[in-house]
């Protein structure tokens, strides 16, 4: 049995939270023991890892506490953990170098980021890159993300491997119609309404604030908007100065996000950057077209606009339209969700990338061990 602890900056409301759910939930429990260490607080990803019979701990009351290495290091003592495994810079930049200088290994990181330089920002190209240096291997989340971490922070290319986000495919399915009237009368939606989703964090690159925008030129269109965060009061301003207000709705953060695409006929992303994001492989999974922006790791996913449609984030009429156009093609909607939900199964389901994770604790560990016995052979000579 492989002991493994996850280390996560936090466990609010995330694509890398709810990527850390799949694939705990998803590792094979005969062969791999998971844990989870929060750097502070928990949050709603703590209860839905509870739920599933993952123990959770929180090292900290808040991110500058000083009894986060303490407490780390006593737990990654007192756990015998055999992996541990980094998700966040939080946790690659602080956690990782603690337990390496500890002599604690197995260590891997995982990259959930963007590939794009403009969203990292030159400021954390160093730390990142000094983090790794305590990495046996570094997962990243697609291809772009790969090649970013090899141009931009030198990582050798024998060092990064691309394990693509996986989603349930069980629990995010397509609705039947009971479960989808359900879901849409708990929002309040009518009959005929042509019901649009958003969900994220509310940050600047998400785009959000274009939201109100985009549904001022689709007529008739409702618009939901889950999530939270710090462009909260930017975006509701964009909404009270937009003509298409009163069809735009924040709903908040969403616990039941199975039910929220279930109520939907059509999915938006208009992120400036993104990696390989949950939510659109939520929705995928679901079979709910989507209208995101045409970035290269997204545009992969769609298969070019064959299984979602792409548009360009500036440009918000360029959402409208294509939305504009589900909204009056019925069985265009359906085609693109039934191969949206395809190549989920094929490609991007939990239970595939958790086989490709347990292959690399497998692979590191034996590497550990021939190491081990190396050193011991020449101790004794």
């Amino acid at each position: 049995m492989i002991r493994c602890l996850h280390v996560i900056d936090h466990l609010g409301l995330g694509g890398a939270q709810s990527s850390l759910l799949d694939l705990v939930t998803h590792l094979n429990p005969e062969s791999i023991h998971s844990e989870v260490a929060a750097m502070h607080g928990k949050g709603p990803f703590a209860r839905a890892l509870e739920e599933e019979g993952v123990t959770v701990h929180s090292l900290a009351g808040s991110r500058v506490s000083p009894s986060m290495v303490p407490n780390l290091l006593a737990l990654a003592r007192r756990g015998s953990f055999d992996v541990f495994h980094f998700h966040l810079p939080g946790s690659n930049w602080l956690a990782k170098p603690v337990l390496a200088l500890a002599g604690h290994s197995v260590r891997v990181a995982h990259d959930h980021s963007s590939g794009d330089l403009k969203f990292r920002g030159l400021g954390s190209l160093v730390p990142d890159a000094v983090g790794h240096l305590f990495s046996d291997r570094v997962l990243a989340v697609s291809g772009g993300v790969r090649d970013f971490l090899i141009r931009w922070e030198a990582l050798p290319s024998d060092l990064v491997e691309v394990v693509p986000n996986g989603v349930n495919t069980a629990s995010f399915s397509p609705p039947d119609t009971t479960a989808r009237q359900r879901a849409r009368t708990s929002f309040g939606v009518k009959d005929g309404e042509f019901l649009v989703g958003a969900m994220g964090r509310f940050s600047p690159e998400k785009n959000f604030v274009s939201l109100p925008e985009i549904a001022g030129l689709v007529p008739g269109a409702v618009f939901l908007l889950a999530g939270e965060g710090p462009e909260r009061d930017r975006i509701e301003a964009a909404i009270a100065a937009s003509s298409g207000r009163e069809r735009v709705r924040i709903v908040g953060r969403i616990e039941d996000r199975q039910g929220f695409y279930a109520a939907l006929d059509a999915f938006v992303l208009p992120s400036f950057h993104e990696g390989l994001p949950m939510v659109l492989l939520e929705a995928m999974a679901s079979a709910i077209p989507t209208v995101a922006s045409r970035l290269p790791d997204i545009a992969s996913a769609l298969d070019e606009g064959h299984c979602g449609l792409l548009a360009d984030p500036r440009r918000p009429e360029s959402f409208s339209a294509a939305l504009h156009w589900l909204a009056c093609d019925p069985g265009l909607r359906f085609s693109m969700g039934s191969r949206a939900r395809s190549k989920c199964e094929r490609f991007f389901s939990a239970a595939i990338s958790a086989a490709a994770v347990e292959h690399v604790y497998f692979d590191l560990l034996k590497a550990e061990v021939a190491q081990r016995r190396l050193a011991a052979i020449s101790q004794s000579r």
